[in-house]
């Protein structure tokens, strides 16, 4: 063989024996792996060795990077303990709470109720029409006040037309069952033709309720409201409300003023300017045109979103934030505009959590930034009711969340207003101050355990 050959030529002792399996098969000659191991390590301590050499020779520290990763370590350990540390003191509730939610990019407009105002001003027409097509009468007419100041609010030069054209060819068909609709289409017109100098008005168009209580033989308890048979209007309910009874004593819901000794009395002039407001807005209707607004807190069902509702009435411009921005939100905001909003009104919805300072800077910024992008509004009213439940809570177990919902509802709501207080200072707006409204219930539940509740509300 060749390695034979070779040691005889070089005069190594060379043994041609060779092993041979189980099967009777030879085998080669074998090295121990250990051994192979040792060399290579032997061989890779080397190569590092000259590494070494030629690295401090050009003067590069190889360790360099380690000590930085080291250093890493150090201050991530360390960032750890900070965190579990905050975590442990505050709680999760508290530290998920206060995350920012803010993004311009996700702003949502809505101020197209001219063309909301032509598809109601249609669909009313088409029902009268398939009332006197079909024999059926229609149960709507010119007659439901609530839908005429809806559509009386939106009115413009070209719904105007668009029903003066209506009627004209309505009135081309002689066709004597469409006259019901004609006259709508008429009485339409000319109510909108008559709204044009005027400003949209918010006017409070439900029934006076009264609660109903009945206890079944069960013991189940079934709460109902139904209509005030003797006040069918709020006119009716706010002038019975504004009498005392025959003794002189104050009415049920009144006003006080506190006089110099500190005393709280009953103040007939500002019951009187209270009631009289209401009496206002139940028969006339009041107007928010021009206004600008800042909603928190008016999701589904809340109070906030008929607030948000009675300012696009009256032609306001809301901005109303959401914690939970989603696709439904922004289809509940877009059809209450679509419900509710009037002539020269606009609702801009964005995502904002009122627990997070960096969301309070953020939204102020952005209302009285003057980019294009951003509002550059003057709020005239703010109303923050954003709350945070808090079911629970006691004396013995106040937790993460009662912090969270004393932030959101208490400490947060004067960081709010004085960025706000701030801002229009800065804008050189300071005669112009906001009207804040805020919900007053310095009451605890029931059952109590509702945290702290009652103490940030009077606060």
């Amino acid at each position: 063989t060749v390695a034979q050959a070779y040691a005889a030529h070089t005069g190594i002792a060379y043994s041609a024996t060779q092993a041979s399996s189980a099967d009777g098969a030879s085998q080669g000659p074998t090295v121990s792996s250990a051994e192979l191991k040792k060399v290579r390590l032997r061989e890779i301590e080397h190569i590092q060795q000259q590494i070494a050499v030629l690295a401090r020779y050009a003067g590069i520290d190889l360790r360099s990077d380690g000590r930085t990763a080291e250093g890493y370590q150090t201050g991530a350990q360390q960032l750890q303990t900070s965190v579990d540390n905050i975590t442990a003191e505050f709680g999760d509730d508290l530290i998920a709470g206060v995350q920012p939610r803010f993004d311009a990019r996700k702003i949502r407009r809505f101020d197209s109720c001219w063309n909301w105002a032509r598809q109601d001003a249609y669909e009313w027409i088409q029902q009268t029409i398939a009332g006197c097509t079909t024999g059926v009468a229609s149960d709507v007419d010119v007659s439901d006040e609530a839908r005429l100041q809806q559509l009386q609010n939106r009115a413009d030069v070209q719904l105007v037309q668009m029903l003066a054209g209506t009627a004209k060819i309505l009135g081309a068909s002689n066709n004597d069952a469409l006259q019901p609709a004609i006259q709508l289409t008429q009485a339409l017109h000319d109510a909108c033709k008559d709204s044009l100098d005027q400003e949209p008005v918010y006017r409070e168009f439900s029934k006076p309720m009264q609660p109903e209580t009945h206890v079944q033989s069960t013991g189940e308890v079934k709460y109902t409201e139904k209509p005030r048979p003797s006040e069918r209007s709020w006119a009716e309910y706010i002038q019975h409300m504004s009498c005392g009874d025959l003794d002189n004593t104050p009415p049920l819901m009144h006003l006080r003023e506190q006089t110099e000794s500190g005393q709280w009395t009953y103040s007939d002039m500002y019951s009187g300017a209270y009631f009289s407001g209401l009496n206002s807005i139940a028969t006339q209707g009041i107007s928010f045109a021009g206004k600008t607004a800042l909603v928190t807190g008016c999701g589904r069902g809340s109070i906030g979103a008929e607030i948000v509702s009675s300012l696009l009435a009256g032609g306001a411009k809301v901005l109303a934030t959401t914690s939970s921005y989603s696709r439904a939100t922004t289809l509940f905001f877009e059809n209450l505009y679509r419900t509710h909003g009037s002539r020269g009104s606009e609702l801009v919805v964005v995502p904002f959590n009122q627990g997070s300072v960096q969301d309070i800077e953020n939204l102020v910024s952005h209302v009285y930034g003057k980019s294009g992008s951003e509002l550059n509004w003057n709020l005239d009213y703010v109303f923050p009711f954003a709350a945070v439940s808090d079911i629970g809570s006691t004396l013995t177990n106040l937790g993460s969340r009662s912090e969270l919902a004393q932030r959101v509802i208490l400490t947060n709501v004067l960081r709010l207003l004085g960025r706000i207080k701030a801002a229009k200072e800065s804008a050189g707006r300071s005669t112009r101050p906001a009207l804040v409204v805020l919900p007053l219930s310095p009451n605890h539940g029931t059952f109590g355990g509702d945290g702290f509740y009652g103490e940030c509300k009077i606060g």
